[in-house]
């Protein structure tokens, strides 16, 4: 599966602390409604507080895919050698 286009959706705040995620239209031969499902998917994620990295807690890139759970590959990592370790960390 490819990775989505990096401008096509980003996440705003405002002074509230309000969230607005938003997408733009594709000129040609794109699919609105695979932005708009990633957009919906990215806000609904924000709300619940689940659009951060699971080992650093750092918001993800809005570049990475929306069931992404690690900033980059270097969390992603870190996070396996403790899985893979914890019996012998106690």
């Amino acid at each position: 599966m490819p990775a989505p286009v990096p401008d096509a959706v980003w996440i705003e705040t405002d002074e509230n602390g309000g969230v607005t995620v938003c997408y733009e239209k594709p000129f040609w031969g794109g699919k609105p409604r695979d932005r708009k499902k990633r957009a919906i998917a990215m806000l609904r994620k924000e709300a619940r507080g689940r659009w951060r990295c699971d080992w650093c807690r750092e918001p993800i890139p809005t570049f990475r895919r929306v069931d992404a759970r690690f900033c980059g590959e270097g969390c992603r990592k870190r996070a396996a050698r403790q899985r893979r370790n914890w019996w012998w960390q106690k």
